[in-house]
């Protein structure tokens, strides 16, 4: 049987997020119906729809990220077939369509489990891979800010900070903040290896879409840190915070994030859910700080091949 990969343009975008969200967990439709994906989509070009000879049953995300060296591959897999031996047997599959006699530089291979399914440890282990932890969930109840949560924002607050959440006020007050929100936000991580290009234009639509929101926080006149939220059926996700370096530690980010909370309870009263990085102890510690527990480990799984080896799985 015969994978091929057919690449998702401006023709077919809209099947291509039909397909997926059909077949995904209940959290991740939610979030793709609620978010402007196809306008991600096609500025990282990276989706492809996956036939199996000429039948549809998955998608596949393959982004190749080239450094001066070594080369990244990162693999996400969505399979209709919702079942863990499939999905493992689907990836190796595709895996064998990347041999090659030898590379100039190191490659690294990431594979990411579809939500909701898990790759069979034997098998991944049988053709070299290793579990890598990658980031932890982290939930918040329901509620309003708690006593002993936020303990730098009277910091924050006497040093001049305000957070405010967005709305057509404050945007008439600041016609061009959705491009000072883009410019923080690339300037606070533009060390990020697989750092996402989000323009001023998609900001500003995430802010019209339904149940979703913007906290923002200044100092004078300069914007000093932002973050997103966005409703799904019966949580909040609190995207990324992005605050400029040197605002660290002066409570800013105790204040941003005391805000979201007081909205979220004020307009849902739901729990929160927000992701941090593994290797981030400063943002796990602030997650903790903001009264957030972690509930879930992501994995990925990994395999390296040295300059001038060869790729055979």
């Amino acid at each position: 049987m015969t994978l091929t990969l057919v690449p998702v343009t401006k023709y077919n975008v809209a099947d291509y997020l039909e397909f997926r969200i059909s077949i995904v967990d209940a959290s991740t439709a939610s979030y793709l119906s609620g978010t402007d994906q196809a306008s991600l989509i096609l500025a990282n070009p990276v989706h492809h729809f996956l036939f199996e000879d000429d039948v549809l049953i998955a998608t596949a995300a393959i982004k190749r990220k080239h450094d001066d060296d070594d080369t990244s591959v990162h693999i996400l897999v969505d399979p209709q077939m919702r079942d863990a031996q499939h999905l493992t047997d689907l990836v190796i599959r595709l895996l064998k369509t990347e041999n090659l006699s030898a590379v100039d530089q190191e490659v690294r291979y990431h594979l990411y489990p579809s939500s909701g399914l898990s790759f069979l440890e034997a098998d991944m282990m049988a053709i070299g891979f290793s579990q890598v932890s990658e980031n932890i969930k982290y939930v918040r109840d329901p509620g309003p800010p708690r006593t002993g949560e936020f303990p730098h924002a009277p910091k924050g607050e006497k040093l001049g900070y305000r957070a405010m959440v967005l709305d057509d006020d404050l945007i008439a007050q600041y016609p061009d903040i959705f491009s000072r929100i883009t410019k923080v936000y690339e300037r606070a991580f533009s060390g990020r290896p697989n750092m996402h290009e989000i323009t001023a234009e998609e900001r500003e639509k995430y802010y019209h879409q339904p149940d979703s929101g913007f906290v923002i926080c200044v100092l004078g006149n300069d914007l000093v840190a932002s973050t997103h939220f966005l409703k799904f059926d019966k949580e909040v996700l609190a995207t990324e915070l992005e605050c400029l370096r040197k605002h660290w530690g002066t409570g800013a980010t105790d204040l941003v994030c005391k805000h979201l909370i007081q909205e979220v309870a004020k307009r849902w009263n739901l729990p929160i859910i927000a992701y941090a990085d593994k290797s981030n102890a400063a943002s796990r510690r602030a997650m903790e700080r903001f009264g957030l527990y972690p509930v879930q480990e992501h994995f990925s799984w990994q395999r390296t091949f040295p300059s001038g080896s060869r790729i055979d799985f």
